[in-house]
């Protein structure tokens, strides 16, 4: 409303009715003009939100592949109780390859459960992607925390499964013990 009681134009902020009529002729020329999106304001935020839970879970996707790289507080606490269970067995006199019982099976432990996280991670991380292509207002962050935490998903499962087949390290083994000549 103008100061003597009139409804002012829409798309005008300041002036008087002159200098509307000159406006609305010439839009193009006038700074005063607002513009007003099409999209309302409730579906822009929860589009917003929308990329916030997608980058959120992307994170976590990154996240998780790199804990199944470096290691996490599950897959030592296992290892650590299947090296106790070995101890017990080789104890109690379960006879037995001691040392797949005090070696091996924690190793297997640790590299099974790194391999689920880090299948988790990749699974994650993919369905962030095949989410997030179908939209049309992505955000580059949360593209490349999801390539990001396939990728590490990937090498974690690799890594896993080289730890679990022991490529990397073959399991110890004992020495044969020396052959005692029968003297004479």
């Amino acid at each position: 409303m103008t100061s003597d009681g009139t409804e002012q134009p829409t798309g005008i902020v300041d002036g008087d009715q002159h200098e509307a009529s000159d406006e609305t002729q010439h839009p193009e020329s006038s700074p005063q003009q607002v513009v007003v999106s099409d999209v309302p304001a409730a579906s822009a935020g929860a589009s917003g939100s929308a990329n916030g839970i997608l980058g959120g879970i992307a994170v976590v996707s990154a996240g998780l592949g790199l804990s199944s790289l470096i290691g996490n507080p599950l897959s030592d606490m296992l290892r650590a109780r299947q090296e106790i269970v070995g101890q017990i067995e080789a104890g109690a006199g379960g006879g037995g390859d001691q040392i797949e019982a005090f070696y091996g099976a924690p190793w297997h432990t640790t590299a099974l459960v790194n391999g689920v996280i880090a299948l988790v991670a990749a699974v994650v991380g993919g369905i962030v992607l095949l989410a997030y292509a179908r939209r049309s207002d992505k955000r580059p962050w949360v593209t490349a925390l999801a390539v990001g935490g396939v990728v590490l998903g990937v090498l974690g499962l690799l890594l896993a499964g080289g730890m679990y087949l022991d490529l990397f390290a073959a399991q110890p083994e004992l020495p044969a013990a020396p052959q005692l000549g029968t003297g004479g």
